[in-house]
């Protein structure tokens, strides 16, 4: 590995086992993920962050070096940093069906060290969403190009599944990531036809066991089918489909999106006239209402500063959570705690979150209602209140569009820049600045949204476990 990435991590203790390395003192970044057959974790190093997998010797470079080679033909995967090798004494195995009989295989280990991929959804969040058609048809479709990419710059997968592949969404587009790199073989041109279809056939078996997972991640009985054949029908289908697109935009071309993309909202439902209804009754005894009486109102109870646009859906939802609250307590609550409980459970972690996630191509006043109308509709639907963090990835799921290739390859703009940055950063589009943030946050929050993406990760879990133990 590079000397600067060497030099962080020389004090991390290799020599004991990975397992055991934050009870040894090892500050360990809490980042939720799926299962492993390895054991892996992330640490931060000087402002570096980092996962690490223990493997073995052998399967640790030849991972890294996949990687390496994956991220030179321009293919979105984990950013490979290097390995670190340790020897360690010989493992007696007792010898199956020979008492006293004891076989040593190799106690040396291998570590697979790559930087920890921004913005990428964890499984286990994905895993609890509802797995509505369209939610299902998203994730396969962000994986079929994924596989086209891989196939058509001749990299022959081997162990393709959900559970091997990061969702990622950056704004309107969904981006899958290759997170095991293991079984690939590397070809110097497209992969063949056999290839091809191995890769298809392999994907389809591991969605019966990944069915199996979501099933008991869900809680739902053994007799359901979360994801099925029908669900395998498709990911070909959109397979065969991004492949021919390909084809069509490999020539030489302007570097323009890479995604065609789609916004579609649905409708203000039923909520929307329930809060209106108790907005309008709180105002007959204000006539009239002013020119920026709504926005003169919630800067006194938040001082927030909403855009008149804006100001009386903001303050409607405000009411509509006092109504809430007042029947949930049994007891009349006051507008100005209703108002102080939204801003702390509801507003400040959807604003962070789309700190996050918006790109410059979205508007944050529309993203923000947009939300509070798709968490409302999940909790009526699930019947308990569902947890922002859910809402938020469930909307974004919904609104974004992925399995349609641009008026350019994407690995065609990552191979352009491979000498500057990682792939998945030349892919990602540019976020929402956080001065166009700040007028939704009271004045003792705003520093929140300006800082480092890292360091706004570390404090999204602590606002989030607020709203997640209030709820309870």
């Amino acid at each position: 590995m590079g000397a600067e990435d060497r030099h962080r991590l020389e004090g991390l203790p290799w020599d004991i086992q990975l397992e055991e390395w934050e009870k040894q003192g090892v500050p360990v970044l809490v980042v939720r993920r799926g299962d492993s057959r390895h054991p892996v974790i992330f640490v931060e190093r000087q402002g570096a962050r980092y996962a690490i997998k223990e493997t073995t010797p052998r399967m640790a470079e030849r991972e890294i070096r996949n990687l390496h080679e994956i991220e030179q033909r321009g293919i979105p995967a984990l950013s490979p940093i290097g390995t670190v090798l340790v020897s360690a004494p010989p493992i007696a195995i007792e010898v199956p069906g020979l008492r006293g009989m004891r076989q040593y295989i190799s106690g040396d280990r291998g570590y697979t060290v790559t930087r920890l991929a921004p913005r990428v959804v964890p499984h286990v969040l994905l895993y609890r969403l509802p797995l509505t058609k369209r939610t299902k048809q998203r994730m396969l479709s962000a994986v079929a190009v994924l596989m086209v990419e891989l196939h058509e710059h001749g990299v022959y997968w081997g162990d393709p599944s959900l559970a091997n592949a990061l969702i990622r969404i950056d704004g309107k587009q969904i981006l899958s990531i290759m997170a095991d790199a293991e079984t690939v073989e590397l070809f110097p041109g497209p992969i063949s036809e056999g290839l091809r279809e191995q890769d298809l056939a392999q994907f389809g078996e591991s969605l019966a066991w990944q069915a199996e997972d979501l099933r008991q991640a869900k809680g739902l009985p053994e007799d359901v089918q979360v994801l099925d054949d029908a669900d395998y029908r498709y990911f070909c289908q959109r397979y065969r489909t991004v492949r021919r697109e390909h084809s069509r935009v490999t020539g030489p071309h302007d570097l323009n999106t890479i995604y065609h993309t789609q916004r579609l909202f649905r409708a203000m439902g039923d909520w929307r006239d329930v809060l209106a209804e108790k907005a309008s009754s709180a105002m007959h005894q204000i006539t009239p209402i002013l020119p920026g009486w709504y926005q003169q109102a919630i800067y006194e109870l938040l001082h927030v500063t909403i855009p008149r646009a804006y100001a009386r859906r903001f303050y409607n939802l405000i009411v509509g959570h006092q109504a809430i609250m007042s029947k949930n307590e049994q007891r009349e609550v006051s507008l100005e705690e209703a108002a102080q409980d939204w801003y702390e459970k509801y507003h400040l972690p959807t604003i962070l979150m789309l700190r996050q996630r918006l790109t410059n191509e979205q508007d944050p006043m529309q993203a923000y209602f947009a939300i509070m109308q798709h968490k409302w509709e999940m909790s009526m639907k699930a019947g308990y209140e569902v947890p922002l963090e859910e809402a938020i990835l469930d909307w974004e799921l919904q609104t974004a569009q992925t399995g349609q290739l641009g008026p350019v390859d994407p690995a065609a703009i990552a191979t352009w820049w491979r000498h500057r940055q990682p792939v998945t950063t030349v892919l990602e589009p540019p976020m929402i600045e956080s001065e166009e943030l700040d007028p939704l946050l009271s004045t003792a929050e705003r520093p929140l949204v300006h800082l480092d993406p890292p360091q706004l990760e570390q404090e999204m879990p602590k606002i989030l476990n607020k709203e997640n133990k209030s709820d309870k």
